[in-house]
């Protein structure tokens, strides 16, 4: 069962398969929204690496938030949980567990399942069959999880029912973290939006960090000697591994020319022997066969 099957599905138990992208309707009719809030659960948004950040996102570039839930309802062993979302919603009476619909009551960022880039999570129930596709974390017993979210900006194109794109723009509709139960299963005590604010937090550098602000540096650490910088190759294990092996091949190398060289010269030496010995042994049968002869010689 797929993220997005799970999501648009408003029945009690959805089990049909992914086969479009998630899914929301033409953006139309749009106004500021003042949500109710499920009784109990809340959800906490912070830039991530600044916790002095609270509830904004950058309406031009991308930006992690980080969350935290409370007061959620945790099922052990309970089919889903909840998916947490960007996006908008319509008023009240959006929620599935009232009959809103995706596409009509709500809208959020589309994700892509086969290559997901975190537009949204999973937060599963305890021991929940699908537990493994959790990219948001557990649902502890006490009602609390934390996850990331990406937030592209302050605009993003929805898909409604048919695949049809649309527009929606945070800068003219009241846009937030959405929570909904998971897999099709409405619950109430996990419907949850929490309004987000787009501030500039990277200035002219779309590239710079939003990072915490930095204490001037005194003047004597500015007048401080730089520290030489060295290079440790026990750092780069494959460089390391190499050269252990070539130390270990050396010895092996030695021995066997030493080997070589040695069976060569006995070789040699053998031949020169084989040769020698068998000169030998053709003078000595030369000689005896002579011998008789010159017997008959001094004979006569």
């Amino acid at each position: 069962m797929t993220l997005r099957s799970r999501i648009r599905a408003t029945g009690l138990i959805a089990t049909a398969a992914l086969a479009t992208g998630l899914v929301v309707a033409p953006l139309a009719s749009l106004a500021p929204a003042d949500p109710v809030q499920a009784a109990g659960a809340s959800v906490s948004v912070s830039v991530a690496g600044r916790p002095d950040l609270t509830g904004v996102a950058d309406p031009t570039y991308l930006t992690e938030l980080q969350l935290t839930g409370s007061g959620f309802q945790s099922i052990v062993n309970g089919f889903g949980g909840v998916y947490v979302l960007f996006g908008w919603v319509d008023g009240d009476g959006w929620q599935p567990s009232q009959g809103g619909s995706t596409g009509t009551d709500y809208r959020y960022v589309p994700d892509d399942e086969s290559n997901p880039v975190g537009y949204a999570s999973f937060v599963s129930f305890p021991g929940s069959s699908t537990e493994y596709a959790a990219n948001g974390g557990i649902l502890a017993s006490d009602g609390t999880f934390s996850a990331t979210l990406q937030i592209p900006g302050a605009t993003f194109t929805s898909l409604d029912r048919s695949g049809a794109a649309s527009e929606v723009d945070c800068t003219e509709v009241q846009c937030g973290i959405i929570t909904i139960g998971a897999h099709g299963v409405p619950n109430a005590n996990n419907e949850t939006f929490t309004p987000i604010a787009f501030t500039d937090l990277y200035g002219s550098d779309p590239a710079a960090a939003v990072a915490a602000p930095v204490a001037e540096a005194p003047a004597a650490a500015e007048a401080a000697t730089p520290v030489p910088t060295t290079t440790s190759y026990v750092t780069q294990p494959a460089v390391v591994a190499a050269a252990d092996s070539t130390a270990q091949l050396i010895p092996l190398i030695t021995g066997v020319i030493i080997g070589v060289g040695a069976l060569v010269v006995l070789s040699i030496a053998f031949l020169v022997w084989a040769v020698l010995s068998g000169r030998k042994r053709q003078r000595a049968l030369l000689a005896a066969a002579s011998a008789p002869a010159a017997a008959a010689q001094e004979a006569k």
